[in-house]
């Protein structure tokens, strides 16, 4: 549709987007669907959209946009160089799109093409870019457009794109939940849920509702993510997430889960350092399940401790977290293996620190033998108390 270029703003002196309209120039509907790109960004003023600085004119024989310049890369490029995202990671950005979507589903408008390639992340702000096929959902909205004026039109890109966009049906907030839903997906797991060779095959995929569960492709994503997800692709409309606002509720508490208090300040640190951060999510998530884990054992929750112990295990293995405390690795008969810097080091520093209090496993065997009736209520705490301040 158009072509974006970086220019200066001698005037303010301030680098700028400009969008010009370049693929059928001359075709009056591309121009109408431009007009109602700018109507679409000068009305939706909003942190997490992408600014409108000034405008051709309809009439103008050359029609173009002059858009806020947002530095970093899009979420695409992100994923390519980057690779998967970790699910706190992902969960903030879904918090901040659902925020802009909040704001367009309240102006009556959708934005029908959430892709990563649209969403841009900078300095811990999630930015979304080109409303080129937005639509109109109601007739109070401030495109100008009838509800009804491109009922058929198959606009979008698939592989994001909702089962009742890929054939043309009336479309309202939760197609814009759907798609979002996919790029929460992909950057988790590199992989869209309906992932096929060709289009036809797409469709085929997305109309039975059939996707590889996220944890397939990624064993760290916890269920409660997975569950999330699935709401958000429910094949037909109504199973889904009725609003943003709830989506963004639920992200809210997938925050929680992982001990996220503030998400830009969460964001801003994963784009200046992905790799330094995610060793601190980690750790932060280690902390909030051992909490979790105390607590069930403390109700006599035996289920959910049952769960928190194969989390924690998932997240740190024994034998990586025995290691790194002690220096010590298992054979195959996960028998204790010495190097030479640690053979001088006294047995049971390993037994205790190794299997009690420094590892994962060393947790699961303390909450066994407090279920059992072995160790009591205060030295199960003790032991978690210590293999936590030993860097657990």
């Amino acid at each position: 549709m158009g072509k974006v270029y970086l220019a200066d703003d001698p005037k303010l002196n301030r680098q700028v987007a400009i969008k010009v309209l370049t693929a059928g120039a001359n075709d009056e509907s591309f121009r109408h669907r431009f007009r109602i790109e700018a109507k679409a960004i000068a009305t939706l003023k909003h942190p997490n959209i992408v600014e409108l600085y000034d405008y051709s004119g309809e009439d103008a024989a050359d029609l173009y946009l002059v858009m806020e310049f947002v530095p970093g890369l899009s979420l695409f490029h992100m994923l390519a160089h980057r690779g998967p995202l970790s699910e706190a990671t992902v969960v903030c950005i879904g918090h901040e799109l659902a925020l802009a979507l909040e704001h367009a589903h309240a102006h009556h408008v959708v934005h029908r093409d959430i892709k990563p390639e649209n969403i841009m992340l900078n300095k811990g702000r999630v930015v979304l870019t080109d409303f080129g096929v937005v639509k109109a959902f109601d007739r109070d909205n401030p495109l100008g457009t009838h509800a009804d004026r491109t009922l058929t039109q198959v606009l979008g890109t698939p592989g994001f794109m909702s089962p009742e966009q890929f054939i043309g049906k009336n479309i309202d907030a939760r197609t814009d939940i759907f798609s979002a839903g996919v790029v929460l997906y992909n950057l988790t797991t590199s992989h869209l849920p309906f992932e096929a060779p060709t289009v036809e095959g797409m469709f085929s995929r997305l109309r039975r509702g059939k996707y590889a569960d996220p944890r397939e492709y990624n064993d760290q994503l916890s269920a409660q993510f997975a569950d999330l997800l699935s709401k958000c692709l429910a094949t037909k409309p109504k199973d889904r997430w009725p609003s943003a606002a709830q989506m963004r509720d639920a992200l809210l508490e997938c925050l929680t889960f992982h001990g996220v208090k503030e998400v830009r300040q969460e964001l801003a640190k994963y784009d200046k350092n992905p790799a330094g951060h995610a060793v601190e999510q980690r750790e932060r998530r280690l902390d909030v399940l051992v909490r979790d884990l105390k607590v069930a054992l403390k109700d006599h929750n035996r289920q959910r401790a049952r769960s928190l112990i194969q989390m924690i295990q998932a997240l740190a293995p024994a034998e990586d977290m025995m290691r790194e405390i002690t220096g010590v690795t298992l054979d195959a008969q996960s028998r204790p293996v010495f190097d030479n810097s640690t053979r001088s080091r006294r047995r049971w520093t390993w037994l205790v620190s190794g299997m009690l209090v420094g590892t994962a496993l060393g947790i699961g065997v303390a909450a066994a033998l407090y279920s059992l009736g072995f160790i009591s209520e205060e030295l199960l705490d003790s032991l978690v108390e210590l293999g936590t301040n030993v860097g657990f």
